[in-house]
């Protein structure tokens, strides 16, 4: 009878989880209020990167901006220029043949 034997299906350890937005935005307020709450070491960094994140990004006064604007502008007309430079003109030609011996 041993060779007829079933094996009794194996069972799995599945803890069903709930999750509650409202209590979990709730927690955070009382974490940003500085009351005591109930959030992980983890999301209580999380929590404090994404008020700084945010904050510095929302703090950004349009004369930053512009600089930023202005500098990625510069950046882009200093390559553009250095790529017609190497590409578009004789240049390129000249170093290739000064460093094959021609």
């Amino acid at each position: 009878m041993g060779f007829f034997y079933k094996h009794k299906p194996r069972g799995y350890n599945y803890i069903p989880r709930y999750y509650n937005p409202e209590k979990e935005a709730w927690e955070q307020k009382k974490a940003e209020a500085g009351l005591s709450s109930n959030l992980s070491h983890e999301e209580q960094l999380r929590l404090e990167m994404r008020r700084k994140w945010g904050v510095a990004k929302e703090k950004e006064d349009p004369s930053e901006r512009r600089v930023k604007m202005l500098r990625s502008f510069v950046i882009v007309a200093v390559v553009a220029v250095a790529f017609y430079y190497l590409f578009c003109t004789p240049m390129l030609t000249n170093i290739i043949s000064g460093l094959m011996g021609k």
